[in-house]
């Protein structure tokens, strides 16, 4: 009968199965390192306190499985820079939102330069009459050609003579 226990030592003594277990070794020691490493530098990136990743690094180094299980459980779900991106992104969609030019009666959406509002026809600018820029119907003087005028230069010029209305009337009905 063979002797299994002579057997079993000189397979476990041989050159092959002793660099196998050596270097199954040395790989659970490189990956035991770098679980350690990856959740010191995991932690520095979720949050600016200089103490939680250090106690996240000796968790996992004290517990490596099962304290890498927990510190993805209790860590943060983003990252410091994830959160600034976050809050950049909602700092500019409130600009875009505070920019947006609303109509003052029904509050719907309506361009920089329109002059009355397709939806309700409240009159938002008006024609300066003098240099044909856009200004607010409110205001007594241009700011862009400095003329001040009055209520009566708001009045709709026909660029010629004016005709009488008995000549207007002819004209459309003919």
């Amino acid at each position: 009968m063979p002797d299994f226990g002579g057997v079993w030592s000189g397979f476990v003594n041989s050159a092959i199965v002793q660099g196998g277990i050596r270097f199954i070794g040395l790989y659970l020691f490189v990956v035991y390192v770098a679980m350690i490493f990856w959740t010191y530098r995991d932690a520095q990136n979720r949050t600016e306190n200089r103490v939680l990743p250090v106690l996240a690094a000796l968790l996992v180094t004290a517990i490596p499985v099962l304290g890498l299980f927990v510190y993805l459980i209790v860590r943060s779900r983003e990252t410091i820079a994830e959160s600034y991106e976050r809050q950049l992104a909602e700092e500019s969609l409130l600009a875009e939102a505070e920019q947006r030019v609303v109509c003052p009666t029904c509050h719907e959406r309506v361009q920089e330069d329109f002059i009355l509002c397709p939806t309700c026809r409240t009159r938002l600018k008006r024609v300066c009459p003098s240099c044909a820029k856009l200004i607010r119907p409110e205001w007594n003087i241009c700011p862009f050609c400095a003329k001040d005028f009055d209520e009566r230069d708001w009045t709709v010029h026909t660029g010629g003579k004016t005709e009488p209305a008995a000549v207007v009337e002819k004209v459309s009905t003919t």
